[in-house]
């Protein structure tokens, strides 16, 4: 049962990605981040509610601003980077930089737990960045120019980095609070934070027309309603009922299925040295996982 969720996961995080490019292609990253925060918190809280974890007044003060603060780094900005890079790469290189991830989860817990660091993460993350290297070939896909790349490698890897950060830091609150109960406080504080930065962006009317209707909602609630929605649903009940890293690794087949799709309903072309970067990125997160 936890082995089909979490491929479920992976499926469902797939199907979002797709959706956010095609999303990206007409509402820039922050105003589609911020919808999607909207959206995403109010059906978290509706599920809240639904399964009676709303006692968030009683959360001590130094909690709750650990849950927020991982919030506003892991949805606000982490998100809203991630994004940048889907418009800048497109699916499938992003897909590949989305494997960092787990390299960045182990780093941060050997800086701040002290947790074991060893040549084998060390061998699988060479494997990951060696796939996004891979990428920049002119083999992988449609020609991309050399500054575009780096500066959205850049970026997916600074949201890596950030939503890993924010989920270290909140480890050691993950058995203390029922999880439906934390991602809300984390999606308020992933919403806060873009709420805040709105009077000092220049853009912030063009953020706040993407709440009236428009053709992009069909895509945005699809991406948000499977990717921030369902998807985490299904990601912790996967690891509630199978073994963690049996659990992450089948999350991490997301990686071929996002490359798979891109090719089917974005028409990002499908070749060899993609599938070679696509091996290489899975190789290396089963080995970290491992």
């Amino acid at each position: 049962m936890g082995e089909l969720l979490a491929l479920l996961t992976a499926l469902l995080y797939s199907g979002a990605v797709i959706f956010y490019k095609k999303s990206v292609v007409e509402t820039p990253p922050f105003a589609l981040n911020f919808f999607k925060n909207i959206l995403a918190l109010m059906l978290l809280a509706l599920t809240s509610v639904f399964l009676k974890q709303t006692a968030v007044l009683s959360i001590p003060t130094h909690d709750l601003a650990v849950m927020l603060a991982s919030g506003a780094l892991g949805i606000g900005i982490s998100d809203t980077l991630l994004f940048m890079t889907l418009k800048k790469l497109g699916a499938s290189r992003t897909a590949l930089i989305d494997c960092l991830y787990s390299p960045f989860v182990i780093l941060f817990s050997f800086l701040t737990f002290r947790e074991t660091l060893s040549a084998v993460v060390a061998l699988g993350g060479s494997l990951i960045i060696g796939s996004v290297l891979v990428s920049s070939l002119r083999g992988f896909g449609a020609p991309l120019p050399r500054q575009d790349f780096w500066i959205g490698s850049v970026l997916g890897a600074s949201a890596m980095a950030t939503v890993a950060y924010a989920i270290v830091m909140l480890k050691p609150l993950l058995h203390a609070y029922p999880l439906t109960q934390m991602n809300v406080v984390r999606m308020a504080g992933g919403l806060a934070i873009m709420v805040l930065s709105l009077p000092f962006r220049k853009d912030r009317k063009t953020v706040l027309s993407v709440l009236r209707p428009q053709p992009a909602w069909t895509w945005m609630i699809a991406g948000t309603f499977l990717g921030s929605y369902l998807s985490i649903i299904t990601w912790l009940a996967g690891f509630k009922y199978s073994q963690a890293g049996v659990a992450a690794l089948l999350n991490q087949t997301s990686t071929v299925l996002i490359i798979l799709f891109a090719s089917l309903f974005l028409k990002e072309p499908m070749t060899r040295m993609k599938l070679l970067a696509a091996g290489m990125a899975f190789a290396g997160a089963g080995i970290i996982l491992y």
